[in-house]
Order: C-alpha cells, then structure tokens, then sequence
C-alpha cells in the first residue's frame, strides 16, 4: 500500500559553501517547497557541523521553521569521546543561538547505540527547544528495531535511514523492505525520514512499497543542477511524494 498522505514533506541537504552560494541554495530549497534543509559542511566527509555564519545565512534564506544543522565534529566514525561529546553539546547550544529549529546527530559504541551520550544531547536539544533527528548512523547499527524503540524512548523526533547496512552503497529503493518494517514499527510515534540516493523518480518506485506511517524524504545530489540546488527538483520532488 503506498503511503496515504496529502504531502510527503521533503528535507534537502545543503552542503555549506561560499556565503552567496549558500544564500542561493536555501533559497531554492525554499522557493522549491522543502519542509526542512539539514545544514553540513564537507559533505565529502559525509557532512560535519557548519559555522556559525552558515547558521546566519541559511536562517535568513530559508525563514520557514525547518532548520537542522548537522552535530559531528569530525569525519570517520560515529565512536566519540567524553571531550567530542562535550563539542557537541557547545554545537547544539550554538546552533539554537543562531536560530536553528532542530539538530541532527548520532553517537555510537560499536554497532550499538551510546545510550550515555545520547541521552546527554537529547536532553540539550530538548533544553533549547529543537526538535532532534538521529542521522544515518542508525544503519550501522546491529538491530534497528531495538533502537528505534530506543531511540523514542530518549526522545527522538525523527530518524533517517536508508534500509542498507551504513557503507554498503545501497539506496532506499534497495532497502524497501527495511524501510517498511521501520515505518510500521514506528507507527506516529516517530517520523522515519527516507534517506539514500532519492531523486522523484526513485521516490516514485519507492513507495508503493511503504505502508503508512510518519514518513519524510531526505535528498542531496538529486536536488542539484551545476552543483547547486534546483528548485525546479526540490519541487518536482515534492509532487513525486504527493503522487
């Protein structure tokens, strides 16, 4: 059964350039009906925390109440320490001075959840106000329905997953059926945000494949054109959700 909603909210990945590159792609996430953009730098490190007059730029060009930075101080790996951990907690506390309306991070022990830790930035997050997405990090864990529940139980409002095992180089497509397990098994409790290589025309083959449920898409390179986002495909695939 394919999702039964009216929309299907959409959230771009912007990767933080220069300050009027970065004016210009909020902009078009905007102008191209994004709910939310997830904000990184160096997203050929898989996107790290961004600065904050990245934090400025995007809050001016994008006014709607969907701003999520990206909490990761390094690339590698989702294995940090009690100091790393400490990072984070100044990075959230910066990025709702700068006016951002959630935070997206994950913080691992192995291929387990580093409940510690992660109870310290989800208590942070909900101090300040922001609404919380665990990032991709949950596909490397070992049993993504034990972290789900989890992962609610701390608080989460959204988690993004691909279906594929983390590095496995699948997309949502080929996880469908993960995918469908974690919606059903989240229910409305949690919003489980689609992630991994989507453009309209994967979405579309998606999901017939979902059941209903608390869902949204998450895009990166299928939104830009010359290397910058293109409203006409943000919206384009917005339609493809609404289909």
């Amino acid at each position: 059964m394919a999702i039964d909603m009216p929309e299907l909210p959409v959230e771009i990945c912007i990767d933080c350039g220069d300050a009027d590159s970065l004016a210009a792609d909020c902009a078009a996430a905007a102008a191209g009906g994004a709910a939310t953009i997830e904000l990184c730098r160096d997203m050929a490190q898989q996107g790290l925390t961004p600065h904050s007059a990245d934090l400025r730029i995007a809050r001016q060009h994008f006014p709607r109440a969907g701003l999520f930075p990206m909490i990761r101080p390094r690339a590698g790996d989702f294995f940090y320490s009690a100091a790393e951990i400490d990072t984070m907690l100044e990075q959230i506390a910066l990025a709702a001075e700068h006016g951002a309306d959630g935070v997206v991070f994950g913080a691992l022990r192995g291929d387990k959840l580093d409940t510690t830790a992660l109870a310290r930035l989800f208590g942070a997050a909900r101090a300040r106000g922001l609404r919380t997405m665990f990032h991709r990090a949950f596909d490397a864990l070992d049993d993504g329905a034990a972290a789900l529940e989890t992962l609610i139980g701390l608080g989460a409002d959204r988690i993004m997953s691909s279906g594929m095992p983390w590095g496995s180089g699948g997309t949502a497509l080929d996880g469908a059926a993960t995918l469908a397990r974690l919606i059903d098994q989240a229910g409305q409790r949690v919003e489980i945000v689609l992630g991994g290589g989507i453009g309209a025309h994967l979405l579309r083959r998606l999901l017939p494949q979902l059941p209903p449920g608390r869902v949204a898409v998450h895009a990166y390179s299928a939104v830009l054109t010359h290397r910058r986002v293109d409203a006409a495909k943000v919206r384009e695939l917005g339609q493809a959700g609404a289909a």
